[in-house]
């Protein structure tokens, strides 16, 4: 069986998580829960950038 995967979502994902949990501290980033909308200051959208371009190149490298 052969899963498929979204390797811009994933990543995206993975980088949002990791930005919230380690640096929500220290960077704002503001949510619209209703509208279902992430707004990132210019700071946390650097630091999303890097987690990102992380992640994509870790899943792309599982990729057979």
């Amino acid at each position: 069986m052969k899963v498929v995967i979204d390797v811009l979502e994933l990543a995206s994902e993975l980088a949002h998580i990791e930005l919230v949990e380690k640096w929500s501290d220290s960077i704002k980033i503001f949510e619209d829960e209703q509208a279902g909308i992430t707004h990132y200051t210019d700071d946390a959208q650097d630091v999303f950038n890097d987690l990102y371009d992380k992640y994509f190149c870790l899943i792309e490298s599982l990729k057979e």
